[in-house]
């Protein structure tokens, strides 16, 4: 049920976006697009020194918004909104390999520099994100528990008692992205300021997100 909530929500958020982009005294303000892509994400916080990473995806919609009409260098807000996978798996010894799987309705916030080439604009900003976690299992390899005897082959959720995720993660986000007529292709970072995993599950030591994206999208 929340699944096809945020997913709606996502579509008429696009759609409302794409209608105010066409009325011609909002055009140059708001600028719609739609992209997605790879995301590879980690727990920074040195949850297992074999830590291989966790893949996953993206995909989202947002807007920029120049704050200068008619310039074609300049600085422009870019929101957006979108779902994405975060985590970590790692191998623990000869125990085997255990994986956490994050998935989040996010909202980053990003004030950028626009540079304006021949058919071309580069993108460089940063700003801030906040997400709240909306599914995910923690997986295992046979044999192996976590808390209370839980086997992870049951692949608890990890926003559960039993795993102990916490749901919302913010942080700071850093991006760049090169936009060329109505392609564009981008990469941004997640570093995440709140403490998700637990000691329990972490060690001596809780752990924040880190998440790395690589997309392609399409610019009204």
């Amino acid at each position: 049920m929340r699944r096809r909530f945020a997913i709606l929500t996502v579509v008429c958020l696009f759609f409302l976006a794409k209608g105010m982009a066409q009325n011609d005294s909002l055009a140059y303000r708001l600028t719609p697009f739609v992209s997605g892509g790879l995301s590879i994400g980690f727990f920074d916080g040195k949850a297992s020194t074999n830590s291989v990473g966790h893949t996953g995806c993206h995909i989202g919609i947002g807007l920029q918004i120049p704050f200068q009409r008619g310039s074609q260098n300049g600085c422009c807000l870019i929101p957006s909104l979108r779902f994405i996978t975060k985590g970590d798996s790692w191998e623990m010894a000869e125990k085997g390999r255990v994986a956490v799987n994050m998935q989040y309705i996010e909202m980053p916030v990003d004030l950028a520099f626009r540079a304006a080439m021949k058919k071309s604009y580069l993108f460089i900003g940063g700003g801030f994100y906040l997400a709240y976690g909306i599914g995910g299992r923690m997986t295992g390899s046979d044999g192996l528990y976590i808390y209370h005897g839980y086997r992870l082959k049951e692949k608890p959720a990890t926003f559960s008692s039993e795993v102990g995720v916490a749901r919302w993660d913010s942080g700071i986000n850093l991006m760049a992205s090169y936009q060329y007529r109505h392609v564009c292709f981008a990469a941004d970072i997640d570093i995440g300021l709140i403490s998700t995993v637990p000691r329990r599950l972490d060690g001596n030591n809780k752990s924040t997100n880190l998440a790395i994206s690589l997309g392609i999208g399409y610019v009204f």
